[in-house]
């Protein structure tokens, strides 16, 4: 029921106010609020998802689709170039050209896949020499020299600079070009004139190269850059061919950088020149590497300290040369190297400053690191052994590193009489006492 004004009223003034029936309709469905909800969501796999959204908690509300993230972008790797067609020429050209020519597509072999020529043009030169031989122009079979020029596909010069990435170098066209091309690379420039003659007499000289050389090796610019070989002789060594020589330069070279040496250090041609001279191998110079500088280098400042004491003016920046120098043999650098370590292992653990004679006498006694710190330490514990109280004899430091180190018999019994008489006066009892003047000395107790 529910309170109104009586409807059917007449009377003056409003009327009385009367229960009647309530008969309204009853609103019983759900609410719903206006809040945006999310219904999915799908990853796209990409850094982002599509989103479907209502704008309403209304389940029949209309839907949408938003894209939300940030897409991530993959790098686009670039295929490896394909040096196939490359390969297959270069594989057939190989046994029909000799010399000059020979040179030219082992150079444009090499520079396609370090990525200094393109593959097109590498392809586009190696063709035309192909095409070359088969007109018996590049001196395949012995035919006569008169290569033309290779021109670069992409309008770089053909000056074999590199630019533009396929800067494929001019092939020779004559004999005497082809002689250039010989003398550039065994760095000889200096004798065109004193073989020019000669091989436009004889062609085949330029393939010979044994023979090409065999005029001038007392020449004064052929002595200048094979001295190695003049000084292997005078050190009783068989002299190198010349291809040899420049194969052991270049082998020096990837040692030294790929041991990861400054740039600088024993890297010239003098310095290769040497090596050469006393018969030091790239196998024995990454040895000296590995084994010397690097072990030295590497170590606690007090091992470099030390070995800068036993090698009087050595610095930081010849420190590697050193170890390098080829006058030295190998097994006198690991002793000094040894020596080195030793004597930080006696200043450390010992408290012992070595002499570099001390220090190098115990490495070539095979005394190890290892050994070296064991035999110091248990010196170090025994330091009041050591030092003389009244009445006692000294015992120097040769008789202490014989006596720790090489087991020399009469070091050895001194070391032991000193305990001994040590021992002795303890059970005496004795008692330790610092005299008025600092000395420590031994008194009776009672006197």
């Amino acid at each position: 029921m529910v309170m109104m004004r009586d409807p059917n009223w007449t009377g003056p003034g409003p009327g009385p106010m009367i229960d009647v029936p309530d008969n309204s309709p009853v609103d019983n469905s759900p609410v719903y609020s206006q809040v945006k909800t999310e219904v999915s969501r799908v990853d796209n796999g990409d850094g982002t998802f599509t989103v479907t959204y209502r704008d309403s908690t209304d389940p029949n509300a209309p839907t949408y689709t938003e894209t939300v993230g940030t897409k991530t972008v993959k790098p686009v790797v670039a295929a490896p170039p394909d040096f196939s067609n490359v390969t297959n020429l270069y594989n057939t050209l190989g046994p029909r050209v000799t010399g000059a020519v020979q040179t030219y597509i082992d150079e444009v072999y090499a520079g396609v896949q370090s990525g200094k020529y393109s593959v097109a043009d590498a392809e586009n030169a190696l063709k035309t020499i192909g095409l070359q031989a088969d007109q018996g122009m590049t001196g395949a079979y012995g035919a006569a020299q008169g290569v033309v020029a290779v021109a670069p596909t992409d309008n770089d010069t053909g000056n074999g600079n590199g630019n533009g990435n396929g800067d494929v170098p001019i092939v020779y066209s004559t004999a005497s070009d082809e002689l250039k091309a010989i003398l550039e690379r065994y760095q000889l420039g200096g004798l065109f004139n004193a073989l020019n003659a000669a091989v436009i007499a004889d062609k085949t000289l330029a393939q010979n190269t044994d023979a090409l050389f065999g005029s001038v090796r007392n020449n004064p610019i052929y002595i200048e850059r094979f001295k190695g070989n003049v000084a292997r002789v005078k050190n009783g060594y068989v002299p190198l061919s010349e291809a040899q020589y420049i194969a052991q330069e270049q082998s020096y070279s990837t040692t030294l950088k790929n041991s990861g040496m400054p740039k600088g250090f024993y890297d010239t041609k003098d310095d290769f020149a040497n090596l050469m001279a006393n018969d030091i191998s790239p196998a024995e110079l990454s040895n000296r590497i590995e084994n010397g500088y690097k072990m030295v280098s590497n170590a606690p400042p007090e091992v470099v300290n030390q070995l800068k004491m036993m090698v009087p003016d050595i610095t930081d920046a010849n420190l590697a040369a050193y170890f390098l120098d080829p006058t030295k043999s190998g097994t006198k650098i690991e002793q000094m190297a040894r020596a080195a370590n030793i004597a930080a292992q006696g200043k450390t653990a010992g408290g012992m400053q070595l002499t570099g004679v001390q220090a190098q006498s115990l490495a070539q006694a095979g005394i190890t690191t290892q050994q070296a710190q064991a035999g110091f330490s248990q010196i170090g514990q025994q330091a009041g052994l050591y030092r003389p109280l009244q009445g006692e004899q000294d015992i120097t430091q040769e008789d202490i590193l014989a006596g720790t180190f090489t087991n020399e018999q009469a070091a050895q019994q001194r070391i032991a009489r000193r305990k001994r008489g040590r021992t002795a006066t303890f059970e005496a009892g004795g008692s330790f006492a610092q005299s008025q003047q600092s000395n420590i000395g031994l008194t009776t107790v009672g006197q």
